[in-house]
């Protein structure tokens, strides 16, 4: 069973209904184990704990590496990545959010009836995956509104996220952690997966959302010289945003207008959340872990066959371990979908 992002709810809900509106996201090995555990609440009222923080986390990821085949063990997203899977779902917060708001206020939000020229938002390859630009709520897309008219885009950004690195051998992933792992078949591995989250925010913003897009080639030394010429070439204003310091440094020797983003470095033991940001969580952590367990139901985030549109709707794969569940959801999801 397939389950778009945006239908996790149906899940929850019959999570609760069965009585686990507590319950714990696993993954399927004993050596990383128990991930965060929910706790679900009012539509904005949720707790989640995590179980795993960043540190024990590196510490079972290096102990799996001096035992696993080198393919198994790089599958695993790294701790900082770990981390972010949370900041991206909204649960918690960049750390220098409030100087992020106060180059916003400075920068953005021209008045353009006065004549002040458009300003517009470009990203460095590091922050596209963790949903950034809805993170720092530049722009509603529904509204059209925002600290941003838009958004540049590059194609070397685009580039860098875009790389081939597929399983073509599940044996070693089946012997290590189970045989869910049978699914990876011709799917991608590890960063290649973060890579394609990334790629599909870049489509979206450049399909969805007043965009530019302009050419240039992959690595700093072609990107920011790139945005230079555009605001060159254009009466507008371009805000860069980035997690590394050399490139906010390159794009303030070039004259623009550049903010360093500091993602969160740990986990706290608990947080608040809202339902939609416990789906958030769920989707990206299936993705990064390619496979995760919740009770009477498996997670996958890849399988064989997935394909591109899988990937544009966001869509996860259900194997439900409880009999009763399956039809439940197969039911609820039919109607979701026959008003779509």
């Amino acid at each position: 069973m397939r389950i778009q992002r945006s239908h996790l709810t149906l899940l929850l809900n019959r999570l609760y209904d069965r009585g686990d509106d507590r319950f714990t996201v696993s993954h399927p090995s004993s050596e990383i184990g128990d991930l965060v555990t929910i706790e679900l609440g009012e539509p904005e009222d949720c707790t989640v704990r995590f179980e795993t923080r960043r540190d024990d986390y590196a510490s079972a990821c290096d102990e799996l590496r001096r035992t696993v085949p080198e393919s198994v063990a790089k599958d695993l997203p790294a701790p900082n990545e770990y981390v972010k899977s949370a900041m991206a779902s909204g649960i918690i917060p960049i750390e220098n959010l409030d100087e992020i708001r106060s180059f916003l206020d400075r920068y953005g939000d021209p008045d353009l009836l006065s004549g002040h020229p458009p300003v517009f938002a470009g990203f460095d390859t590091n922050l596209l995956p963790w949903r950034i630009d809805r993170i720092l709520g530049l722009r509603d897309p529904e509204e059209g509104a925002g600290y941003v008219n838009g958004f540049v885009l590059t194609t070397g950004v685009r580039d860098e996220l875009d790389w081939d690195f597929k399983c073509h051998e599940t044996r070693p992933f089946v012997e290590t952690f189970g045989d869910e792992y049978e699914e990876y078949w011709n799917q991608p591995l590890g960063s290649a997966r973060i890579g394609r989250l990334g790629l599909l925010a870049y489509r979206n913003i450049r399909d969805t959302q007043q965009a530019d897009e302009i050419d240039c080639e992959r690595g700093d030394e072609q990107i920011i010289p790139a945005y230079d010429d555009y605001t060159s070439n254009h009466r507008s204003e371009v805000l860069l945003f980035s997690n590394d310091r050399t490139f906010i440094e390159r794009a303030h020797s070039h004259t623009l207008l550049a903010q360093h983003v500091e993602l969160p470095a740990d986990l706290p033991r608990k947080a608040s959340a809202t339902w939609r940001e416990v789906e958030l969580l769920l989707y990206t952590l299936t993705l990064l872990f390619g496979v995760v367990t919740l009770p009477g139901v498996t997670l996958h985030g890849v399988w064989r066959g997935k394909d591109g549109l899988d990937w544009q709707h966001e869509r996860l794969k259900i194997d439900c371990r409880s009999t009763t569940l399956e039809p439940q959801l197969e039911a609820d999801l039919s109607i979701v979908e026959s008003f779509e």
